[in-house]
């Protein structure tokens, strides 16, 4: 029992072989971001000559983020065996789900004629997301020992976030007459809004994980880390100009009513990798 004891404190406190100076590390992993919204649009317009027309929305749109692939790498200079400052670049991608509603159009006819009706179903609309890749500078402090405990954190700058998405809108009824009901549709795309050079760039991260040294100079390492990046706002417009007059009517209020997209890029990621020191 008291050479198992020994050998452990060995292992914890003096069997380390790192110390003072340069290491990099090359990591992979997987990402989980937080994005989820949901936004209603209710087109109210319809023929302006016939006003027992009624749109609704059956359900709401929703977009909801899912992981990817993420790797990225470091550079770290320990002042002390135990402290150090560390610059890192992450590369991050994630995917974006889209769910949209169906509307459905009813017109009250003139006694004797019964009411029409038609449903509109717009399918799943397209986002894409480019790739983040986020630049940072972190303190970073490691315990001692073979089995180290590390945390690093500090700031974050995001060079740039562009959001691609398409999405398929029902804007109102556009023709009406026996048994007949047509309501227009229109794609519509969102892009990032004007901002100041400064806005929605910094952020922070923050990590802890784990390394094992495998040699004097090679160690093996885990950890999980988060970023959080100011609200990004994408704005939507028409994709193909309207072709009637009623439809650039619809249109307009389209623009003018349909929520932004509120993004803000909060995600974790769990990455593993190998560190070389020299």
């Amino acid at each position: 029992m008291r050479q198992i004891a020994t050998i452990a404190l060995l292992f914890v406190t003096g069997s380390s072989v790192a110390e003072a100076g340069w290491e990099i590390a090359f990591l992979g992993g997987w990402t989980a971001p937080t994005f989820e919204q949901t936004f209603t649009y209710q087109p109210d317009l319809a023929l302006p000559t016939f006003p027992g027309i009624d749109i609704r929305q059956e359900g709401e749109f929703s977009l909801k983020a899912r992981g990817s692939f993420a790797f990225g790498g470091s550079i770290a200079y320990y002042f002390t065996d135990f402290f150090g400052i560390e610059g890192r670049v992450d590369s991050v991608d994630f995917q974006i789900d889209t769910v949209a509603p169906s509307f459905i159009a009813t017109a009250e006819l003139p006694a004797p004629l019964p009411p029409v009706s038609t449903t509109l179903d717009l399918g799943q609309g397209e986002v894409n997301v480019e790739r983040l890749y986020p630049f940072s500078v972190n303190l970073k402090l490691r315990t001692p020992g073979a089995a180290r405990f590390v945390v690093s954190g500090g700031l974050s700058y995001l060079p740039s976030l562009r959001l691609d998405a398409s999405q398929e809108l029902g804007l109102g009824v556009t023709a009406l007459g026996f048994q007949l009901l047509q309501v227009a549709s229109v794609g519509v795309t969102a892009v990032a809004a004007p901002t100041t050079p400064d806005e929605s760039r910094w952020g922070f991260n923050g990590g802890a994980g784990l390394e094992f040294d495998v040699s004097e100079k090679i160690a093996i390492t885990i950890e999980g880390r988060v970023y959080r990046f100011k609200q990004h706002t994408f704005t939507w417009e028409g994709v193909e100009a309207p072709t009637t007059a009623i439809e650039e009517l619809l249109l307009d209020q389209l623009e003018n009513e349909l929520d932004p997209i509120q993004l803000e890029p909060i995600y974790f990621q769990v990455t593993g990798g190998i560190v070389i020191r020299f």
